[in-house]
């Protein structure tokens, strides 16, 4: 009699203890997961910083606008601070182009090795005793100038300290400008021709004045002489002159007397002068 052994208790026991790990694989696995999730969502979630707890979102939005207006006001203060430096190297850079860059001096030695005679020209040019005689020469140039000046009138320095000789240069750009020569180049020829110039001008008006006054006294002497000369009497209908007369007219009115001469001789001739 053969004994039967029965086998399938035996699986259904490890096929059910494979199960109950299965099921604790799992039960760890989606344990895991789910700590991995909640951890990646406590890192994904924001901090809210200091400055806003407790704030609303209104006060959060003044608060940002706060802060763009102060970024703008520093953005345009900066923006200014910009433009005046690049005006000043503007400025920097005219003066810099404007000012000509010293050339520095060439040693007489390399000079005279490029140039001979010019570096032994300039060397003599340069020189101080060179430079000094220039300058005696210049002085004593002008101090001839000023002697001939001097020399056609003497009173040069009273003529142009005179007032009505200032006011009369000063009306004509021309005269101005002989002046300025006269002055400043030393020039004797413009500060003698304006003087003469001044004084024809000035010269004409007292000529005229003084035929004004001469033409005056003529005229007085003339009506004094016809009035004396009717009151005398005639010689064969011809006037007769007194010598006085005469006399004064040839001291009160030459030109009057000249114009008489022939008529005087004659009347002197006939006897018709008492």
């Amino acid at each position: 009699m053969s004994i039967v052994v029965e086998k399938t208790p035996q699986v259904d026991e490890s096929i059910t203890e494979t199960q109950e790990v299965q099921e604790e694989t799992v039960q760890e696995v989606e344990t895991e997961a789910a700590g991995n999730v909640e951890a990646e969502a406590e890192q994904t979630e924001h901090e809210i910083p200091q400055k806003y707890a407790g704030k609303s979102i209104q006060e959060v939005i003044e608060m940002h606008q706060n802060v763009e207006q102060a970024f703008g006001k520093q953005g345009a203060e900066v923006g200014e601070q910009r433009k005046l430096i690049q005006s000043l190297l503007e400025a920097q850079n005219k003066q810099t182009t404007i000012e000509e860059p010293q050339e520095e001096a060439v040693s007489f030695e390399d000079a005279f090795y490029s140039d001979p005679a010019n570096a032994v020209n300039s060397a003599i040019e340069n020189h101080p005793d060179v430079l000094k005689a220039k300058e005696e020469r210049v002085l004593s140039a002008q101090q001839q100038r000023l002697g001939v000046l001097e020399k056609a009138y003497p009173d040069w320095e009273k003529r142009v300290a005179d007032k009505s000789f200032q006011d009369w240069v000063g009306k004509s750009k021309i005269r101005t400008e002989m002046f300025r020569k006269a002055d400043t180049e030393y020039n004797p020829d413009y500060a003698i021709e304006l003087f003469n110039t001044y004084d024809k001008i000035n010269m004409i008006d007292k000529t005229k004045e003084v035929q004004k006054q001469e033409k005056e006294k003529s005229k007085k002497a003339l009506r004094k002489t016809v009035s004396e000369t009717r009151s005398t009497t005639s010689v064969g209908g011809k006037k007769m002159y007194r010598r006085a007369d005469l006399i004064n007219l040839q001291v009160t009115d030459p030109r009057r007397y000249e114009s008489l001469a022939d008529e005087i001789q004659l009347a002197y001739q006939e006897g018709r002068v008492k």
